[in-house]
């Protein structure tokens, strides 16, 4: 089941070492117990090409009001190589455990991209 995708910005691969949910998605696809909010809980995603599971905090910022995936982000990034503009999506398995799923797909390159 196709939960929803994201185009990752500039800050979502950047020194910030975080990916902001958008609010709608996060409430509907990753429900955070109030109590858990402030230090966040673990959720795994299997990445639907090679396997690999990878495990995200995932917490609620009160500062920024924003939901954001944290410590393991950044790894997903590097790994795959993330540029702002590739697009993530997410998924859930068929069955009723928590089976998420994550996949990418690098934006087409132009020529304008280089800066050389």
């Amino acid at each position: 089941e196709h939960l929803f995708y994201k185009v990752v910005t500039p800050s979502d691969v950047g020194k910030l070492n975080r990916l902001v949910i958008p609010k709608q998605h996060a409430e509907r696809c990753f429900p955070l117990d109030p109590s858990l909010r402030k230090k966040g809980r673990f959720l795994s995603f299997q990445e639907s090409f090679t396997g690999k599971v990878w495990w995200f905090r995932y917490s609620y910022w009160n500062s920024s009001q924003s939901y954001v995936f944290t410590k393991g982000w950044i790894r997903f990034v590097k790994e795959n190589k993330l540029k702002a503009g590739d697009i993530v999506s997410f998924e859930r398995g068929s069955s009723r455990h928590e089976n998420f799923y994550i996949s990418c797909r690098k934006r087409p390159r132009t020529p304008s991209d280089d800066p050389g």
